[in-house]
């Protein structure tokens, strides 16, 4: 609840780094959340993504699925992801291809 409350904070209040790193801090004091109750992992989620921090993203919605077999959003937003990620993959593939000169 305190992580969910300092994301809701970042996102609400000008986005102080000091809040997302209160966000990080009281998600990993959190060891494990209560079954049925993944949320927290899904704000955290959003709170890594935002940072670009991918990776981390990617395995707290694995996460969040293993918990919840029975809820489908974690899976619909990492396939999401992978998503994106890959056009941005792409995206950046053909820049970086038309900007160096040919020949």
């Amino acid at each position: 609840v305190l992580g969910n409350a300092y994301v809701s904070l970042f996102f609400a209040g000008g986005q102080n780094p000091q809040d997302a790193q209160r966000a990080l801090g009281a998600y990993a004091q959190a060891v494990r959340p209560p079954p049925g109750a993944p949320q927290p992992i899904s704000a955290l989620r959003q709170l890594l993504q935002y940072q670009e921090r991918f990776g981390a993203a990617l395995d707290g919605l694995s996460r969040a699925a293993a918990l919840a077999p029975g809820w489908a959003e974690p899976r619909r937003r990492h396939a999401h992801l992978l998503d994106f990620l890959e056009r941005l993959r792409a995206a950046l593939a053909n820049r970086v291809r038309g900007a160096w000169p040919r020949g």
